[in-house]
């Protein structure tokens, strides 16, 4: 039970804490539009001094100018709108048994064709041993949360790839958009700490078919709290002749001109650049700029469009960001989701709902499975720690 009257002047502290916090951070602010106009005059010196080392934070490499603003294309009402979203049921050693559900929430919108939509869910149960372990270096470990996450995006990577396989009309312009990053996290996986490049190793098989029909695939980020154009800027701060953040003397030196920019968001930058429809120049993120021919399979870049209620950051693969007709159509297509959907797009929402695992339906499936072990006569004991949540002695 939490005791609010003893967290009050903690929670006053944490208040006091944020608004000093925010006070810096619009001190910040007023350095940035000035750091743009120097990227501009000469951005050669900015990507210079990024490329003399790879030992500092990542940063983003724009497609032309940093501060242009691209206005909300032309396009057909006749199109269609994919979108998948996932949830999960993580392992519980305190239940009765070790497993983990992964529940896929599709969603297909036809504008203008009079087709009827496609909304519902796909639950999947895993409970076998291949399922729930995984092979560390000197032992198995039993999957953690973070994990099943990872395995929840390949699942999500496959299903997108289904509808656009079986749920497309022929002719048809279509989009293909998931909930969250396309960015895999997993560093084995990925190229992106090796030589500079963002990759999605779950989407390859999708990218290869929207590639071939057409179709571009998306990551929609609402609430980006990421700074890689910023960090682009803040390389013009460093005074030292080469950018080794790892073992600079002033990495920690709060005064340091390079600390500038420090804490603030690309959204707080593309805020004040970008208007209402509006998006913005396409990046590609890393530790340093990479010729076309070393760049990763399916390298993954973005840019920031303005639906009007925030600022939104689309992930999206290269063969996205290299054509002009399939970059416009989708800077259409999200805004005006988002328009549709009062600030975030209907496609994702309606995934998202489909999707969600809510508290009750937790309980209830651990109800329907101890259900099931009692009918078959098998042992449903859970742990004393679970037992004791569910039931008070005083």
């Amino acid at each position: 039970m939490l005791d609010l009257s003893k967290i009050s002047l903690q929670l006053m502290e944490m208040v006091r804490a944020q608004q000093k916090e925010m006070q810096q951070l619009k001190e910040k602010e007023r350095y940035l539009l000035e750091a743009v106009t120097h990227f501009r005059e000469n951005p050669r010196a900015y990507m210079e001094k990024i490329d003399s080392d790879s030992h500092h934070f990542f940063v983003a490499f724009p497609k032309g100018r940093l501060d242009e603003a691209f206005p909300l294309p032309q396009f057909t009402s006749v199109h269609t709108v994919m979108a998948v979203d996932g949830s999960q049921i993580d392992v519980d050693t305190h239940e009765i048994v070790l497993c983990y559900v992964l529940n896929i929430g599709r969603v297909v919108l036809h504008y203008g064709t009079g087709d009827p939509p496609l909304m519902d869910s796909l639950p999947y149960l895993y409970y076998r041993n291949e399922d729930l372990y995984k092979q560390g270096e000197l032992e198995v470990f039993l999957l953690r949360g973070e994990d099943v996450a990872e395995r929840r995006a390949a699942m999500e990577a496959e299903h997108l790839k289904d509808l656009i396989l079986n749920h497309r009309k022929e002719g048809i312009p279509a989009v293909a958009l998931v909930d969250g990053t396309l960015v895999s996290w997993d560093k084995a996986a990925s190229a992106k700490k090796d030589i500079g490049g963002f990759t999605a190793p779950h989407f390859t098989d999708t990218f290869k078919l929207g590639q071939s029909l057409g179709i571009p695939v998306a990551g929609y980020i609402s609430g980006s709290r990421t700074s890689l154009v910023v960090n682009t800027l803040r390389a013009g701060d460093c005074t030292q002749p080469v950018m080794n953040c790892a073992s600079c003397q002033y990495r920690n030196d709060a005064a340091a001109p390079c600390h500038r920019l420090e804490g603030l968001r690309d959204t707080t930058l593309f805020a004040r650049i970008l208007k209402p429809g509006e998006r913005s120049v396409c990046f590609y993120g890393g530790i340093n700029t990479l010729p076309r021919h070393e760049w990763p399979l399916y390298r993954i870049g973005f840019f920031y469009v303005n639906v009007g209620s925030e600022i939104a950051r689309v992930e999206v693969p290269d063969y996205v960001l290299e054509d002009e007709s399939l970059l416009n159509m989708l800077h259409w297509v999200v805004y005006d989701q988002a328009q549709k959907g009062m600030g975030y797009p209907i496609a994702l929402q309606e995934a998202h709902h489909f999707a969600v695992i809510k508290g009750e339906e937790r309980e209830a499936f651990y109800r329907m499975v101890e259900g099931q072990f009692v009918k078959r006569g098998l042992a449903s004991r859970v742990t004393n720690k679970e037992l004791r949540k569910r039931t008070r002695i005083f």
